[in-house]
């Protein structure tokens, strides 16, 4: 953990936490504009460990508020294609930067975002909302490849669902399921790489309140949302992900 936790820290790290934990009962795209933040406060590596038991208390929430609307069918269909987006970024960092690899996979964020725009704006060319091979496989692979290299999984996972035109309720219960299960799994890599130790726990401990605060503001504004103004917002915040991804990698 850092050696001193001066103000500024302690409260950029506070509007980080409280962000990832709104995104949990709000809008889950927004978690992704903590990220940088959060690393530029705390290290890219101190950070991912920093947070990840915050996450998963954000995660109880989500799954309490929302674990019965999870489309089931449309994540176990994710899977394969997450795991190739693993095998693919492993590759990868052999012959490319960190830096490089995001910058890539903003591009294609970016990319992903213009066509689901362009779809919405041409629904005469929209098909039915069944998920296709290709989009799942795409997405999926997007997803894997965000999660490892640059820790910005939802931004993927939103155009995902946003593209398989689900619910909002299905929209948080299935986000809520798969990033609870994905987060899990990678507890046990941060404590054996050394990442996670007593030090960064003690420090989680402080800003629990926060991340509570955070989900607990987010179930009132969700029910005040309609599917136009979140699948919006979804949208916004992912071409600012996008965005930020080429600039910075």
């Amino acid at each position: 953990m850092v050696e001193t936790w001066t103000p500024v820290i302690i409260g950029v790290v506070t509007v980080c936490v409280m962000l990832y934990g709104f995104s949990k009962t709000a809008m889950p795209v927004a978690g992704v504009l903590a990220g940088p933040l959060l690393a530029a406060a705390l290290g890219a590596t101190t950070a991912s460990a920093f947070i990840m038991p915050l996450l998963l208390i954000g995660d109880m929430f989500a799954l309490a508020r929302y674990r019965q609307h999870a489309n089931w069918p449309l994540m176990i269909r994710l899977v394969p294609g997450v795991l190739l987006g693993f095998a693919i970024t492993a590759l990868l960092f052999r012959f490319l930067d960190v830096h490089t690899l995001g910058r890539i996979i903003g591009l294609l964020i970016l990319l992903s975002l213009i066509l689901e725009v362009w779809r919405r704006r041409n629904p005469r060319t929209d098909e039915d909302a069944r998920p296709h091979r290709l989009a799942v496989g795409f997405f999926g692979t997007l997803a894997g490849m965000t999660t490892m290299a640059a820790n910005a999984g939802g931004t993927a996972m939103t155009l995902y669902l946003i593209n398989m035109r689900v619910s909002m309720l299905a929209f948080m219960g299935t986000f809520a399921w798969f990033f609870f299960i994905l987060n899990a799994l990678k507890v046990p890599i941060l404590v054996g790489l050394g990442f996670l130790t007593w030090d960064t726990l003690r420090a989680d401990i402080l800003f629990i309140p926060v991340v509570v605060i955070g989900a607990l503001i987010g179930i009132p504004v969700f029910k005040r949302m309609n599917e136009q103004v979140f699948t919006a917002i979804a949208l916004s915040l992912s071409a600012v992900a996008a965005v930020w991804l080429i600039v910075h990698g």
